[in-house]
This record gives C-alpha cells, structure tokens and sequence, in this order.
C-alpha cells in the first residue's frame, strides 16, 4: 500500500513537470493501488469470517480444560482464591487476540522502517525522527497504571454510604422497604452522606493518575510529533534543489504511520507480560494439588466392611475451616463409635457442628486433629472415588441443576441416566411426582435454562416482546418443591445399589410437617444395608427410631446415648426435647 501510494505520486508529479502526463504509467499506478485495496479488502473480509469460528474454537478448547481441571478439585482447595480457577476463558481469548496484533504491529513497524529507509532521500533522518515522539511519550508520561501490578479502594465513610444507600433501589429491597415504611430515612440519610462527601472526586483512579502536574511534558511530545515536518521545511530552504513535494507528501504520511505502530507496540509491552502471566496462570491448575489427599484402599473392603452400612470412629477429632476468623473450631476433641446399619439422629443448636460433622464424615474436609476410622480404617487410606460411591448426601443447601427435571434426578445415578422408569419411582419416593405434574412439559421441563435470548429497541413491538418474554423463560417452583425434586435424586442414588452411608441434613427446612414426616419416613424406609445420619431440629418423630442420639453445642458431642438413655440424664438432649413437646402440646390445648 505505500509503495502503490509513493508510485502514483511521483507519477502524476512527473507528468505534471514534464507537461505530458504518462496515461499507461498512471493507469498502471492506480490498478496496482487498486489492487492493493482489493486484496487488503479481501484480507478483512477473511479474518471477519474467520475470526468468529477461531474464537469458538479457541474458548470451546480452554473451556473444555478449565471444567475438567476446575471439577476436579475438592472443596477447600476450590475455595482457595490462589488456585487460579478465577480466570475466565474470554480473557484467553483476549489475550490470544492482543498477541497477534502485537505480531503484525511488529511486521508491519519492520517493513514501514525498511521502505522509509530505502527512499532516495531523507529516509533514515526521517525514520529516526519520526521515532523520537513515542520515545518521549514513554519517558515523560508517567508510567500507565494498568501496565502492572495496582491496588486501589475507597476508604472515605461518606462515599461507602452512598453506594450503600444506593443500593437500596434494587428490588431484592422493596418489599421490606415498603413494609418497614424506611423510604424517607433513605433519602434523608442518602442526602446527609451525600453533602458530607462534599466536592471530593470519584473519577477512575488511572485518569487521575495519568494526568501531568505541568503540561511541559505535552508540549514536548507535540513538538516532537512535527519534527519530521520541520526537517522538510529546513531542506526546502538550504537544499531547494533537492526539495520534492512529492517526495515530501510521501515520507511524510510514511512517518506518520511509523509514529503511530511504534506508538502502540511502547504501550502494548506491558500487555505482553500480562498475557504470558495469564496463560501460565492458566496452565498452573493442572499442577494444583488437592488438599483432600486420594488413598489407595478400596471401598468396601471384602475382608471388614459390614452388609449393613459403614462403620465409624472418631478419635479425638479437631477441625477449623480454613480461613475461618472464628476463635473456637468448629468441632473440638470430638470422640464417638457409630456401628455399621445404626439409625442416628444429630441434634444441636445452630452452629454446634453438626454440619460441619457430616462433612468431615463424608471427608468434604479432612480433620486437623485426631482420625476418623471407616470400618476400623483410617478414612485416609481409602479412595475418595470409592468412598463417594458408597455415600449419599441430602441437605438444604442442594441445589437444581441448569438441566431438565428428569436429568437433574437421573443423576444421582449416572449409569441409569436414561431409565425413566426408575426416574418416575425416585420423582414419587421423594414427594416430587406432584410437583412435576403441575409443569407444562412435566420431566422436560428446565427451571433455569440457560439464556441466550437477546432484543434491541422492542418499544411498542408488543408481539416481539411477548415472544422474547416466553423464550427460555424460568418456571418457579416454591422451595419446598425444590426440596423434594433434590430428595427424588437422592432417591434415585439409593437405585444404584452402592450406598452403605446416607445423610439427611436439614433437607426438609421448607416442607411442611406432613410432608417432611413422609419424607423422613421413606428414607427410614430405605436404610437396609446403610448407616443413616438425621440432621435436624425437628426431631420428636425420629428419636424414637433411633439407635443413637448424638447431642452437639459449641462443638462437642456433650451428649450420646438412645432417647430412653438421654431423656433420664436431664440434660441438653431433654431441654431440647422437652422444648419441642411443650410446643406441641400448647398447641393442642
């Protein structure tokens, strides 16, 4: 494109001093221009067909990388921000885009500094010249703040209570506004902090920072920018004879170029180190290591594990959750023997460990202190894969999956995704055949699909906006609905055979007392050949079937025993206990 461009001007400028233009040099001149527009057209055209499938391809590929690497981890060493899970597969992408412009900005600065160069006069005084401006611009400017490591944060009161106030707009807010009758507050205080804050600044940091004490700095750039044009004008004046406008013209749009690649490639270096930090950042999670240790045992092991469920000992055991700011743990020198196929009920106050209990049972975490033994074998030792199979966890904090109702309860066994037979019968133990017939589209149906319907400027097109509104529209289902679709999937884990442990924690907090006592009642039902755990606050009804009662607060196991055994001991189990059936009993009165 320059040397088209340079050719077409020093023909018409020849045939102007001649006085007899060169039709075939011109017309030659403007079809080889004309050919350097239409491959430099055709070359955009082929990167804008290209570019979007290359980067379906590229971000298909790392996605398919961070899942895997991402649902391999265990959850402390997931919950830990240094693993470098965070990263998001666009900013790949990105960075893959920003690398090769760095490599044709360099190509093309090689061949913009070659053809200067080369011209018959002036080129490699222009070319020098020409880099001086962003030479300047890198060394005066102060240093741009994105080019590397920077924390900033706001620390003035009256600005956080701003954007606190301001929050309250959101409609997760309104009903308790409304009801609490605190609208005018909010505006009283918002105006307070508003006037407290005064005329400090809140514009973005790194323009505040960019912005020059003195605009000598400026001037010097500007000036810098023109010296190849004052060159010509000095040859014009001590070097007539050699003096070209076109040659001039020609250089002139060529430094011009020159300055403004070399520009970009000063501003981008930094860039550069950005985007190897990313991608090798990218590629330390295949050498991140769980926290949770494999073992190499097998589960069950013929030689000691028991028909009738897991078996376990807990011996002195200690455990904090990582990061934790409280001062106690969350469960202190906790010691207790559950025999294999025992029906056992967890009590306790909020926050007395009883959570935090099932986790380490089901070895989500590991103990800091003490051991845990599985059919006489520390818990370690055995394969985590192994272990998982054998175990089913229900609680209140399960969610639904972004698929379809038959999907999300076919998973609780994997190898009989397909067997809707056995679907229905886990959706009817759980409480949730109800619940799907009320749906549209039944076991189709997908609560949260995932959303990729999009509109522009649907003002006034009300037939537009009633379609949109209907495409992958969210179905709601109250929470205790959710509740018995995930106990459905739990259900349907009990189908595949494999489970000797199973948990109940908390997983009917929604459900009203008829159908919590059903669905406690099936899984009791279903304890052939597996150790139970109930965790609940609601308890009276379990109790009595229990084998054990374990009594927890403040982390500790401060009371075991069977219903019978507790209830005589008058302690925290009976106070508990005795809460519960005064309040049945009031309300029968």
């Amino acid at each position: 494109m320059l040397y088209a461009s340079g050719l077409l001007l020093r023909t018409v400028e020849t045939g102007l001093i001649n006085g007899r233009p060169d039709s075939n040099a011109i017309f030659r001149a403007v079809m080889l221009r004309a050919m350097c527009g239409v491959f430099s057209s055709i070359l955009q055209w082929s990167i804008q067909r290209v570019a979007p499938a290359l980067q379906r391809q590229v971000m298909a590929h790392f996605t398919e990388y961070m899942l895997k690497e991402r649902l391999r981890l265990d959850l402390p060493t997931s919950a830990d921000k240094n693993t470098g899970s965070g990263l998001h597969v666009y900013y790949l992408w990105h960075n893959f885009q920003f690398l090769c412009g760095v490599f044709e900005r360099l190509f093309r600065l090689i061949s913009q500094v070659v053809f200067t160069i080369q011209q018959p006069s002036g080129g490699i005084t222009l070319t020098l010249l020409s880099l001086v401006s962003p030479i300047l611009s890198t060394k005066l400017l102060r240093q741009n703040p994105w080019s590397g490591p920077f924390l900033y944060y706001a620390s003035n009161l009256d600005y956080l209570r701003v954007g606190a106030l301001n929050m309250f707009v959101s409609e997760e807010y309104r009903e308790e506004i409304i009801a609490g009758n605190i609208g005018t507050w909010i505006v009283r205080e918002y105006e307070r902090a508003r006037k407290a804050l005064g005329k400090i600044s809140d514009a973005n940091p790194h323009a505040i920072y960019a912005t020059h004490p003195t605009p000598v700095p400026t001037m010097l750039i500007q000036l810098s920018g023109d010296l190849p044009t004052f060159y010509w004008a000095a040859s014009a004046l001590f070097e007539p004879r050699a003096f070209s406008i076109t040659s001039f013209a020609i250089l002139q749009q060529h430094a011009q170029a020159l300055r403004f690649t070399v520009s970009v490639l000063f501003n981008e270096v930094s860039g550069i180190q950005n985007c190897v930090t990313t991608v090798k950042d990218l590629y330390k999670m295949a050498d991140v290591k769980n926290k949770i240790v494999d073992g190499d045992q097998p589960y069950p092991n013929s030689a000691l594990s028991s028909d009738k469920g897991m078996a376990f000992e807990l011996r002195n055991v200690s455990f904090a959750y990582p990061g934790s700011t409280s001062k106690e743990n969350a469960i202190r020198d906790l010691s207790f023997k559950i025999p294999a196929g025992h029906l056992v009920v967890i009590v306790g106050p909020n926050g007395s460990g009883k959570s935090s209990l099932i986790k380490l049972l089901t070895r989500l975490y590991d103990v800091d202190s003490g051991e845990i033994l599985v059919d006489g074998i520390p818990i370690k030792q055995y394969r985590l894969a192994d272990l998982q199979r054998a175990q089913a966890l229900l609680t209140q904090d399960h969610k639904l999956y972004p698929l379809t109702l038959a999907e999300n309860i076919s998973l609780g066994n994997p190898d009989k995704f397909d067997d809707m037979d056995m679907v229905e019968k886990a959706a009817e133990a759980g409480g949730a055949s109800e619940v799907i017939r009320k749906l549209k589209d039944g076991l189709e149906t997908n609560l949260n699909p995932i959303q990729t319907a999009h509109a522009n400027e649907l003002e006034g097109h009300k037939k537009l906006e009633a379609i949109l509104k209907n495409l992958e529209s969210k179905a709601d289902v109250s929470g205790g609905e959710k509740q018995r679709l995930v106990a459905a999937r739990t259900f349907m884990r009990f189908s595949s055979g494999n489970i000797r442990f199973a948990v109940a924690d908390e997983p009917s907090s929604a459900l009203d007392p008829k159908a919590e006592h059903r669905l406690f009642q099936r899984l009791r039902e279903s304890g052939d050949g597996k150790t139970m755990i109930f965790v609940t606050h609601r308890f009276g009804h379990l109790t009595k079937y229990a084998n054990l009662i374990i009594c927890m607060k403040d982390g500790q196991a401060v009371e075991i025993g069977t219903h019978k055994e507790l209830m005589a001991r008058r302690g925290e189990y009976s106070e508990l206990y005795n809460v519960q059936a005064q309040a049945f009993a009031d309300s029968t009165m």
